[in-house]
């Protein structure tokens, strides 16, 4: 990814930044927790590389804008068929935070992307290729956001962040974020 900057973040995180800081509800049925954690840092295993990423921002906002890193990592989500009751999703994610952030700056990235994964744009319905579609996320601010569904199954979503979500972790700045599950194409 040209021009962006790899980070590598914990994959434990706090059940705050799991959750509440990214205006998200636990609905007990995502989540693994940890029964004995060290710290309040340590809750919970991810379930979203964006808190890792926005957490990384908040400790780096008096660095040169625009900021542009992304992760390629693991999350873990609760999995009834599976015999340990979780499976990890390896995934990809981007972030472009500062004053000429925005929706199609991400929208290009993702674009991007797909075009690399020789993976071609089609119309709503296809199952031959990828599309995206309007989401209703809590992190994203309305009506800057979309899905992105390949095959007929949503893989990721993009979008500006939310500015409480900003506030929530220290950001000053705007910033538009991309993450997929790039095991849809393995």
């Amino acid at each position: 990814m040209v021009g962006y900057t790899e980070v590598l973040i914990w994959i434990l995180c706090s059940y705050n930044e799991n959750f509440t800081m990214l205006n998200r509800k636990d609905d007990k049925s995502t989540a693994a927790i940890n029964g004995n954690p060290r710290t309040a840092d340590f809750e919970v295993v991810r379930t979203s590389l964006m808190p890792g990423i926005l957490k990384t921002v908040g400790h780096n906002k008096d660095h040169p804008k625009p900021i542009k890193i992304f992760e390629v990592g693991d999350v873990v989500l609760l999995d009834d068929e599976k015999d340990v009751g979780a499976s990890n999703r390896r995934r990809l994610a981007a972030l472009y935070c500062g004053a000429t952030s925005g929706f199609e700056l991400i929208h290009g990235l993702v674009d991007r992307i797909m075009e690399v994964t020789g993976t071609p744009f089609v119309s709503p319905g296809d199952k031959t290729g990828y599309y995206i579609q309007s989401s209703d996320e809590p992190e994203f601010l309305p009506g800057r956001q979309a899905s992105i569904v390949y095959k007929g199954k949503q893989i990721g979503t993009f979008g500006i962040v939310h500015p409480q979500v900003m506030d929530n972790f220290g950001i000053p700045d705007p910033c538009s974020f991309v993450e997929i599950d790039i095991e849809s194409f393995l």
